[in-house]
């Protein structure tokens, strides 16, 4: 397992694609070990949030999947139906593809739009620990909620930090054209027993659904 001290750049993050790219290439092949050790809690909090709003045979778009973890949890939940994944690292795309839970996985990087999904093609989407490395979030969603039917469900995760920093409760507000009945959680523990994070930084679950 690498040290975590090799990983103290997860708290301050970065939205430059190319850096994260390389990172999560380079970091793919212990990351599931890593984070097992900070008690990562996130794809198993979010599958379960799903599955108390979504139909099990639902098909299922796991955005930033990297190496499958969220993609695991799905299963684990109970989810049936298919599940594509996309995610920016190749590398990490062919540890998930090892798990054999996906339909399809696809290299796609966020920041480049419109992203390459299909119109109302999904039941639901889940993006997990991805929103930080996006500085135009809005957008993105707008893209996520292009790609749900119509009264489908989006489940995205963010930092309480970046929560507040960007305004992600306005920007909700904004996106009331496309969708509604959004719940938000309490920050909940994220990465314990990651001394960067710990209890200084959590995640706070959005669930929204598509108008």
């Amino acid at each position: 397992m690498q040290d975590t001290e090799e990983h103290d750049w997860l708290k301050q993050g970065s939205t430059s694609s190319g850096e994260v790219r390389k990172i999560y290439d380079d970091w793919a092949g212990s990351y599931d070990e890593t984070l097992e050790s900070w008690d990562y809690r996130a794809p198993t909090q979010a599958a379960e949030m799903l599955r108390d709003a979504t139909p099990a045979g639902s098909i299922l778009l796991d955005v930033g999947c990297g190496t499958g973890l969220t993609g695991l949890a799905l299963r684990l939940a109970g989810f049936v139906g298919p599940i594509d994944g996309i995610d920016l690292s190749s590398t990490s795309l062919r540890e998930a593809e090892r798990h054999d839970v996906y339909r399809s996985l696809t290299a796609v990087d966020l920041q480049t739009l419109p992203l390459p999904i299909l119109d109302d093609t999904y039941d639901a989407l889940l993006c997990v620990g991805v929103l930080t490395y996006i500085p135009d979030s809005e957008s993105v969603l707008r893209e996520f909620a292009r790609g749900v039917r119509s009264g489908g469900r989006i489940l995205v995760t963010q930092r309480d930090d970046l929560f507040r920093e960007r305004g992600d409760s306005r920007m909700f507000e904004r996106l009331s054209d496309i969708i509604d009945d959004i719940k938000v959680t309490e920050p909940l523990p994220y990465l314990p027993n990651n001394p960067d994070f710990g209890d200084e930084i959590r995640v706070i679950y959005s669930i929204m659904t598509v108008s």
